[in-house]
């Protein structure tokens, strides 16, 4: 390996939003769209974390509700909410219900922090961590706050055979 390749940076592109007032992030290469539209049709005895469907141009996507897996307090759409959708090749059409979406932004992923092993009832970030670990890559931080990176291929349950 050259002095060059050792010393390269290499940046992930992510698309943030907003969920409870906390800043969140997924890699843009998994994201197909974010839509506007959020008129969800409930689906009755779905878990807790679905939404329901969604019809976009005449397909259905799934819609899980990211503040239900993150055990945050369940809130209206309003007129910033929007529906991220992911790529088929992640799993089944889905996407994830936020709050809004923030920005584009590049970040460092030397700089990402993994802090899905440590265990602390005290850390202000364990409560996010103990509702679904698998969903969390890791910890950026920004200037003025953090971004949590997640996991989009750990958002829907996986079948057991």
């Amino acid at each position: 390996m050259s002095a060059d390749a050792a010393t390269a940076i290499e940046t992930t592109q992510v698309v943030a939003f907003r969920l409870d007032g906390r800043l969140f992030g997924v890699d843009i290469r998994d994201v197909k769209e974010v839509n506007e539209e959020v008129a969800i049709t409930r689906i009755h005895h779905a878990p807790r974390n679905v939404s329901g469907y969604l019809n976009i141009r005449g397909q259905i996507h799934l819609v899980v509700d990211l503040r239900v897996e993150f055990c945050f307090e369940s809130a209206p759409s309003g007129p910033s909410s929007r529906v991220i959708i992911f790529k088929s090749s992640i799993d089944e059409p889905f996407g994830v219900l936020v709050d809004s979406v923030e920005d584009i932004l590049e970040i460092d992923s030397s700089r990402l922090v993994d802090r899905r092993s440590k265990e602390g009832a005290n850390d202000p970030g364990s409560e996010l961590r103990q509702a679904r670990k698998e969903l969390c890559l890791g910890v950026y931080p920004l200037p003025k706050e953090l971004l949590m990176l997640l996991n989009v291929r750990g958002i829907l349950p996986k079948e057991e055979n």
